[in-house]
């Protein structure tokens, strides 16, 4: 069947996913996702998206990075293992070649300036912030977010306006040869979200949960209070 996601979320759908269907005379089927074609859900979720593609970015680079570096060392160890002695016949290695100090000096100089200038946009940034009124903050931090996400929020309420509904009943079998456009209302209500049935609690307590380091809160604030320290200083401009 097709099946249409019009409300939610769609961040842990993916090929693979089991799920339950009903038809129309209320029999339930054992449903798999073999096939699934990516599109804006709501604007809410074109919102996030933006951020989430970044964090996945990171993340993804993070996984290749911590992948790729046990390999040569497992090599090495593998090596020396089976190679304990080697032949008396073998030919002596070739040298290495010496360490090239004006080589790394270059790669961490451009290290040092890539920090430095992010160092320095973040500076500017945080000067600029403080260089304004306290009710001109929130309004420079919700125009910094409509930077980010506006194109993307956008994009998706463009897709949204264009949503047919005649192409998935097509490939479940009907015969719709007129538009079923799917406005954002209406296509809130075809995908029902699960609630609680009535008279039910839900309990938030979870015993198995991990415990909260504080450290990252703390160095938050320190790098907060340390900016505004160096901004009342006046080494992040006038005030």
């Amino acid at each position: 069947i097709a099946a249409a996601f019009t409300a939610g979320d769609s961040d842990y759908l993916m090929a693979g996913r089991n799920g339950i269907f009903y038809d129309r005379k209320g029999r339930d089927w054992d449903a798999s996702i073999v096939r699934l074609i990516d599109h804006p859900i709501s604007i809410r979720q074109a919102f996030w998206s933006p951020y989430k593609k970044l964090v996945k970015i990171i993340s993804e680079l993070l996984q290749k990075l911590a992948t790729s570096k046990p390999g040569p060392a497992d090599d090495k160890l593998l090596k020396a293992a089976i190679e304990s002695k080697p032949p008396a016949n073998a030919t002596a290695a070739p040298p290495k070649p010496p360490f090239d100090v004006g080589k790394f000096a270059g790669i961490f100089a451009a290290i040092g300036l890539a920090i430095g200038a992010i160092g320095g946009i973040l500076a500017s940034v945080v000067s600029g912030l403080l260089g304004l009124k306290f009710w001109q903050i929130p309004f420079a931090l919700a125009g910094l977010l409509l930077v980010i996400s506006g194109p993307s929020m956008a994009m998706a309420w463009f897709k949204l306006k264009r949503r047919n509904l005649a192409p998935i009943l097509d490939a479940n079998g009907w015969a719709i040869n007129a538009r079923a456009r799917i406005n954002i209302p209406f296509g809130t209500s075809l995908t029902g979200l699960a609630v609680l049935p009535e008279g039910a609690q839900r309990s938030l307590f979870d015993p198995f949960a991990d415990k909260r380091a504080l450290w990252p809160y703390l160095m938050i604030a320190a790098g907060i209070c340390a900016l505004i320290g160096l901004w009342y200083a006046g080494f992040l401009g006038n005030h």
